[in-house]
């Protein structure tokens, strides 16, 4: 019944995120043809998105904001693969920013003595790492104090890196959209992650497979200019 395969389109989309027509075609036992038809219906009703070559959830979810220990927790295996991609992007002697969050945290892992690096961040988490690891050049940059996830932001922190340049920075971001847009839940640290942006000769994005396909509350950057590290790089 034509009902009854339109419901099993959308719940398998939706299940998926994405789906190609020949992953759909499949599972529906039923010809390309009819199957772009009843995309070309959802798609009308706005019961989900019909891109090229397949189909996308309407459904997007929305980030919160969780505390640093929390986010520790979560995905931490698929945040050691971004680190260790991430620590590829670096040359010695070179000035970095590290951004707040648990995935800039497993780069800070990573860093050594040796690497000689110059390294700016706004973690209180970053910085107290670091220094147990004998790194001399880490500069905590002023600002207010956030404290679910331990980091520095405000008027003072954006007015401090106006006077910097970095070579590479790593920037966490709470949500990755459709479109490949960058969301954080705050609007004092999209401030602070644009301007670290446009002081940076090399910025990435530092985000596991959890944080696509979702919004958050202010927008930052976006792909076109910023490239994303994920655990599948």
């Amino acid at each position: 019944m034509k009902a009854e395969r339109l419901n099993r389109i959308i719940n398998y989309v939706n299940e998926n995120g994405y789906c190609s027509n020949e992953v759909l075609s499949d599972f529906l036992n039923i010809p390309l043809t009819t199957l772009r038809r009843d995309l070309d219906e959802l798609n009308n009703e706005q019961k989900l998105i019909r891109v090229y070559g397949g189909a996308k959830s309407i459904a997007t979810k929305v980030i919160p904001e969780l505390k640093i220990d929390e986010k520790f927790i979560e995905h931490s295996s698929e945040k050691v693969k971004i680190a260790k991609a991430a620590i590829q992007c670096i040359k010695p002697g070179e000035v970095i920013f590290l951004d707040a969050g648990s995935t800039t945290y497993q780069v800070a892992q990573l860093i050594t003595a040796e690497m000689n690096l110059t390294i700016y961040t706004n973690s209180i988490e970053n910085a107290l790492l670091l220094s147990k690891k004998d790194i001399q050049n880490i500069i905590l940059i002023p600002g207010k104090l956030k404290n679910t996830t331990r980091s520095i932001v405000g008027i003072e922190a954006v007015s401090f890196i106006d006077d910097y340049h970095f070579d590479v920075a790593f920037l966490g971001s709470n949500a990755i959209d459709e479109h490949f847009n960058y969301y954080t839940t705050d609007a004092e640290e999209a401030a602070l992650k644009k301007k670290v942006i446009a002081k940076t000769e090399l910025p990435f994005v530092l985000a596991d497979q959890s944080k696509f396909n979702s919004i958050s509350l202010v927008k930052f950057g976006s792909k076109k200019r910023l490239p994303v590290l994920s655990e599948e790089d």
